[in-house]
């Protein structure tokens, strides 16, 4: 809660924002006034702003909304000014404008009502991350994007082979090189039947997946069977075909760019001593790593456990009111989607056996598996994301690789722990 400076509201947009003062008394100071999102207009706002700092001798703090790369602009400039920077939540800054008895909806007075919520709730300034975790953050979410896209592409490409051969995706994953490969050179049932083509396609099937001839040729006769039920039961149009060489060489130009960028996340991620630890947790890997470490940035913000899962959202809504209390709450989901996304990935990770048939994490399937008795599936799975947010916390705090415990070892530790405190 401000009560000792100034503050500057700012209600951004695209290409200007409204800028509204307030005293150190909450009271209104200046008329509110607009300026564009160039060089010219910040720096005349900045003058603005220096008349307030002069009129009461302390420097203001900035008060905006975060409205995702509209203010992300902002706030760079300012916290570049030395200014101490507060970003308010839409969900609570909605909630002060609609406050007000009548019913006026304007930006300068949006404006001053973002400066006038400092003087009435408790706000952590703007977080600054490191340069090193600000990139990770960046390339990590452009890569979700990435792969979200990736798989819009393969739905749409599956579709489509469908069409012309229904039996291919049952010879080849459509998402694999090989499948990629053989559909941009030779993109239809009828060039798989060519005796000049037979030579090609054998070396592509024997090479890429790097199976031997045994595979390749039992392939080459799968698709070839293949070629041959598309005459009867397939949609012989060219331009099913062309569909279908579009969608191919996008997934491939796609894989490329996603090959880029985990090469250049790599290189960030191993500056950071975080990511070789994150990755000792089972059923974290590289992917997830480098994402989660991105969104949490550096731990040392946090106190606590309790206060990364509520940035997290996986912390349960409070619903209570006179002799009622609420049995049936929900996670908030407030915080980071794309955290919450690789939680969710890594627990169904570590619940699973690998591929030699073992256990990914004993003492997390365990734990899944008591749950699961008395809550469903989704809620189980719930507590075990909670439960790995707390030993990602606990693993990057301590500074030391995870390792795998029984439940009486953990006890055995605490119990040791406490006596030393004593």
């Amino acid at each position: 809660m401000i009560t000792n400076c100034p503050v500057i509201g700012i209600d951004v947009a695209k290409d200007f924002c409204f800028y509204a003062a307030a005293s150190p008394n909450g009271t209104p100071f200046l008329k509110p006034f607009k300026t564009l999102n160039t060089k010219q207009g910040l720096l005349c706002a900045l003058e603005q702003i220096k008349k307030v700092e002069e009129t009461f001798r302390s420097k203001p703090v900035i008060s905006l909304e975060s409205t995702g790369h509209y203010s992300a602009r902002i706030v760079h400039f300012f916290l570049k000014q030395g200014f101490e920077v507060f970003l308010i939540n839409p969900l609570i800054s909605h909630s002060i404008k609609n406050s007000l008895v009548r019913k006026v909806k304007t930006d300068s007075v949006d404006a001053f009502e973002l400066a006038k919520l400092l003087f009435l709730q408790d706000f952590h300034p703007t977080y600054i991350p490191s340069d090193t975790f600000a990139n990770l953050k960046i390339l990590t979410r452009t890569r979700y994007h990435l792969a979200s896209q990736r798989t819009t592409l393969l739905n749409q490409l599956v579709a489509a082979i469908e069409q012309i051969a229904p039996l291919f995706p049952k010879v080849l994953n459509p998402a694999s090189l090989t499948a990629l490969t053989l559909l941009t050179t030779f993109t239809s049932p009828a060039e798989w039947l060519k005796e000049a083509n037979q030579q090609a396609i054998l070396l592509l099937l024997e090479t890429l997946p790097r199976q031997g001839k045994i595979y390749g040729k039992k392939k080459y006769e799968a698709l070839l069977e293949c070629a041959r039920d598309a005459q009867v039961t397939g949609i012989d149009l060219t331009a099913h075909v062309t569909t279908v060489l579009f969608y191919a060489n996008g997934m491939l130009f796609i894989d490329k760019q996603l090959k880029t960028l985990d090469d250049q996340i790599d290189e960030v991620a191993k500056q950071i001593p975080e990511f070789t630890l994150l990755k000792s947790i089972p059923g974290i890997g590289f992917t997830l790593a480098s994402m989660i470490l991105g969104e949490i940035g550096d731990i040392n913000r946090f106190t606590n456990a309790k206060q990364l899962v509520a940035y997290c959202g996986m912390d349960p809504s409070v619903r209570q009111s006179g002799n009622y209390v609420g049995t049936k709450n929900r996670v908030t989901k407030r915080g980071s989607p794309f955290l919450r996304r690789s939680l969710y990935m890594a627990a169904t990770t570590a619940i699973r056996k690998n591929g030699k048939g073992s256990l990914v994490n004993e003492v997390i399937y365990d734990y899944y598996q008591k749950k699961v008795q008395s809550k469903t599936r989704k809620q189980a799975l719930g507590a075990v994301m909670n439960k790995l947010l707390r030993i990602i916390f606990s693993v990057l705090k301590s500074k030391q690789a995870f390792r795998v415990i029984t439940p009486d070892e953990q006890v055995q530790l605490y119990q040791k722990s406490q006596t030393k405190a004593a």
